[in-house]
């Protein structure tokens, strides 16, 4: 299988897909996290098509969890999960607003949890809790970011797509790494704003998405790295090169 890096019982590894998904491994699980591995939105607008080829074929992937933030298309990208397999033996986790578009795709109930902003549930052994998370569209007012906790003790935090306010600062719980779009752009969260989040929260490592795959939507991830580095965390800071483990 694909991304298939050896851990020792106290690590995890996570793999950029680009955009704002991820590859996420530890204590023998995996998850798939917004993974947007197709051209979809670029068909639909050339103003939107990718800037590189994608780093792997879903169908290599297995995950035990395959996590939605949200049903935008390059979170919930219907390509990707046709061709990943609605037949895995995989749990789909969303928000309860985006629930209805994974059973349109023939996801059936028995394989989806819905978590939403302050619920938590044990999935496979691994707690998932919803984080809140502002939504930039009417279309996505559900939208929800995950923190993930492994049975080593492992944990991490997606922000989703969010646009930066207080209750957010308030929301959002201390994770060993924190995974936070930088893009600026459609009401998302900027690079100064999402630094300003991960010194907020203190955490070992802050690392950016939401700013390679189109150039309508795109940011310099360095200028995410400069902030770190102005609130005093820039050791913290990992820019992922696409498809390389990064391992913690």
């Amino acid at each position: 299988m694909a991304y298939d890096v050896e851990l020792k019982e106290d690590e995890a590894a996570i793999y950029f897909l680009g955009q704002a998904g991820y590859f996420i491994k530890s204590c023998g699980r995996a998850i798939l996290i917004d993974p947007y591995l197709s051209d979809y939105c670029g068909r639909g607008d050339k103003r939107f098509s990718r800037l590189y080829p994608v780093s792997v074929d879903p169908k290599e992937l297995f995950a035990d969890i395959f996590i939605v933030t949200h049903d935008h298309n390059d979170h919930l990208d219907p390509e990707t999960i046709m061709r990943y397999g609605i037949d895995k033996d995989t749990i789909f986790v969303a928000p309860h607003l985006t629930v209805k578009h994974l059973r349109k795709l023939g996801i059936p109930d028995e394989r989806i949890t819905v978590i939403d902003c302050g619920e938590t549930s044990i999935v496979r052994e691994m707690e998932i809790a919803g984080i809140f998370a502002l939504g930039t569209s009417k279309d996505s007012i559900d939208t929800t970011g995950y923190k993930i906790g492994f049975r080593n003790g492992k944990t991490i935090y997606h922000t989703a797509d969010t646009t930066y306010c207080e209750l957010l600062e308030k929301s959002a719980e201390y994770a060993d790494v924190i995974l936070a779009c930088i893009n600026g752009k459609q009401g998302n969260m900027n690079v100064e704003q999402a630094a300003k989040l991960a010194k907020i929260l203190d955490v070992k490592y802050a690392i950016p998405n939401h700013y390679d795959v189109m150039a309508l939507n795109s940011e310099n991830p360095e200028l995410f790295r400069y902030l770190c580095e102005v609130n005093g965390i820039g050791d913290r800071c990992r820019i992922l090169e696409v498809g390389k483990p990064f391992v913690f």
